[in-house]
């Protein structure tokens, strides 16, 4: 089915990029290396090498979010997330640990909207494709938990890898979130099993996890959260893939 791009969600870090971009493009590839010798039928053959992430972005100029991605040409394995729309979960999500390679502030021509580019490669991480577990929306104020989603099993030698981003951390005491994913083996989510547990967070940022290639025969996953503090508020995105 066709889709209209209207409300993609980028986050970088611990921040929200989706409301700056006007378009985004994610680059997946393999190498092909020339594996052509004497004696084929006269038509080159390739075999595939490394794999290849690259996304870049243009944005809408904007003070409040100059100095994040300034400040972070340069920083390896940042954590990066993607999604068409990512507003409930279950929908598709990409997500990858890069390096921002570029980024460009200040370009643009007189009577036009001043306009920023700006792009990344992989760094030593693969690109998932995963599910959303937690949504931007609705903010988190109490403990609770997710939805529960069919992600599937995971075979022996493939991983679960989650990327989580804390976009929004208010309150005091401090405040702070505790996110686990966790899985079962049937929907009603029975005797389940902690499979990534993320450090506590009290601002934002993100974290990136994964399992150690284990075979885990679990259907069904979910997302926890605690919260604690007084008058907590947090707001996150989190994406759980298998690859």
């Amino acid at each position: 089915m066709s889709v209209v791009l209207t409300d993609c969600k980028i986050f970088l870090g611990g921040y929200d990029l989706s409301g700056h971009h006007n378009q985004l493009e994610l680059n997946y590839a393999a190498e092909m290396l020339d594996d052509t010798v004497f004696g084929t039928s006269g038509t080159r053959s390739s075999k595939p090498g490394l794999k290849t992430v690259e996304y870049s972005g243009t944005i809408f100029w904007d003070e409040s979010i100059d100095g994040p991605i300034f400040n972070r040409i340069g920083a390896t394995r940042e954590v990066l997330s993607c999604a068409h729309v990512g507003n409930a979960v279950g929908d598709p999500a990409y997500t990858v640990r890069a390096v921002q390679g570029t980024y460009n502030p200040l370009s643009g021509e007189v009577g036009q909207l001043l306009a920023a580019t700006l792009d990344g490669h992989s760094a030593n991480s693969p690109l998932v494709r995963g599910a959303v577990l937690i949504p931007r929306n609705p903010a988190m104020t109490v403990t609770g938990t997710g939805t529960v989603w069919q992600l599937g099993a995971v075979a022996a030698g493939k991983r679960v890898y989650g990327a989580l981003h804390v976009i929004h951390a208010a309150g005091s005491g401090p405040p702070a979130i505790s996110v686990t994913v966790k899985s079962a083996a049937a929907l009603g989510f029975g005797s389940p099993t902690n499979r990534l547990t993320f450090a506590p967070q009290s601002v934002p940022g993100a974290q990136w996890m994964e399992t150690n290639g284990s075979a885990i025969t679990d259907q069904y996953w979910r997302a926890d959260w605690t919260i604690s503090g007084t008058g907590p508020n947090f707001r996150a995105f989190l994406v759980v893939g298998i690859l």
